[in-house]
């Protein structure tokens, strides 16, 4: 194995288990508030925060990523959120104000996440280079799809054995464990080439680059898809428990569907890589996620479920690599860090997704709200394709 083959699978493994323990702390909050609660607002409002807040910090994170060492932003960020982590099971398991505890240690998990997205998500270009960062992105999802696979049925096996609040205490164990795995790139991973003119262009030339280019601003803006899966993620515990029949262990498969799912449209862009990427395959990867959201939530069977959240799954995976792909490629070099920040500052309304999802499932029910999500975000689709040349031709060089 080559050196850029050791470097990439540790950059690999230590983001897939960081990505892992969004998800672990999604599905351990989830249905850790919901017991508590018996409230889908609460659980989409103490879930959201972290993904409200690392949007806000991302543009910063972005313009870390161009101007310092990518390793060394990842590294000191990744034992931030682990130690937030250690701190919130402690808080958990001493039964210390939980709900309240939930919602403080989130701000810190979701302001480390924001800072060192850009910088992990780039560093890929740093160890394969541009021509490589189709490939490189589909084994990441890849990657982030089988380990997230494995996750929720473990997650459901140790339910039997440990009870959620005792759960907690992976989270850290994982992320220490994933900023040890940085650690050795810190140590021996060249250093990356720093663009001497970043320090010239200001976060305000940053944005008027990413809204005059033609074809970075209409991505961008569909980058507000992210709503849709935001809205459904308090509604699948509520409707797994209450129309599905299912338990905690039964709500951990169902995740472990979608994760297969996200598993196999990944594959097909490790073997397909660049022919995935256009802006019409976007569009037609958003509005099959949104249709299939929507028929997991009209069937109370069990396995037509489970069908539908994975081939949702599948999807997703395929538009949000594809759209890391176009975006790691188009801009210029010195502003690729903080254009794809801009797309993770998207991710903000992932998290007002979680708050409305939650609301709206209260106030209308599941159904009519995931119904009127789908249209809007597949209405928006259709503008942009029918209203932008640029996008309409847009395909990975």
């Amino acid at each position: 194995m080559s050196i850029q083959n050791i470097f990439f699978s540790l950059h690999l493994f230590s983001g897939a288990l960081a990505f892992s323990t969004f998800f672990l702390r999604l599905i351990l909050v989830n249905w850790y508030v919901l017991e508590k609660t018996n409230s889908s607002f609460l659980v989409g409002l103490l879930g959201s925060i972290p993904i409200l807040v690392q949007p806000l910090i991302s543009p910063l994170g972005g313009k870390f990523a161009d101007q310092y060492s990518r390793k060394h932003v990842l590294f000191i960020t990744r034992i931030i959120e682990a130690t937030s982590f250690l701190l919130l099971a402690i808080l958990i398991n001493l039964n210390i104000s939980p709900l309240w505890s939930i919602g403080f240690m989130s701000l810190f998990i979701g302001l480390a996440g924001g800072m060192n997205a850009p910088s992990w998500k780039n560093m890929v270009v740093d160890i394969l280079g541009l021509e490589n960062v189709s490939k490189g992105n589909a084994l990441t999802e890849l990657t982030n799809g089988i380990v997230n696979s494995i996750l929720p049925p473990l997650a459901a096996f140790l339910l039997t054995i440990f009870t959620v609040s005792e759960l907690y205490w992976s989270l850290p164990l994982i992320s220490y464990f994933s900023g040890l795995l940085i650690l050795i790139m810190v140590a021996k991973l060249p250093p990356q080439k720093v663009l001497e003119n970043t320090n010239d262009s200001s976060l305000s030339d940053s944005i008027k680059y990413v809204f005059n280019n033609d074809k970075i601003r209409p991505i961008i803006i569909l980058g507000s898809s992210t709503l849709l899966w935001g809205i459904t993620q308090p509604l699948i515990p509520v409707y797994c428990r209450d129309y599905l029949n299912l338990d905690g262990t039964g709500y951990s498969l169902m995740t472990t569907a979608f994760f297969i799912g996200y598993m196999f449209g990944s594959i097909l862009l490790v073997i397909l890589g660049s022919k995935l990427a256009s802006g019409k395959l976007l569009t037609f990867y958003i509005s099959m996620f949104a249709a299939f959201s929507y028929l997991f939530f009209s069937f109370t069977n069990v396995i037509f479920a489970g069908f539908f959240i994975l081939i949702s799954g599948g999807f997703i995976s395929l538009w949000i690599a594809n759209v890391f792909n176009l975006l790691q490629t188009i801009p210029e070099e010195k502003y690729m860090g903080r254009v794809v920040s801009f797309f993770f500052s998207m991710f903000l309304l992932i998290g007002i997704g979680f708050i409305l999802g939650g609301f709206l499932g209260e106030i209308i029910g599941i159904n009519l709200t995931i119904l009127i999500s789908c249209l809007v975000i597949i209405s928006m689709h259709i503008v942009i394709i029918l209203s932008s040349r640029h996008y309409r031709e847009l395909k990975l060089q």
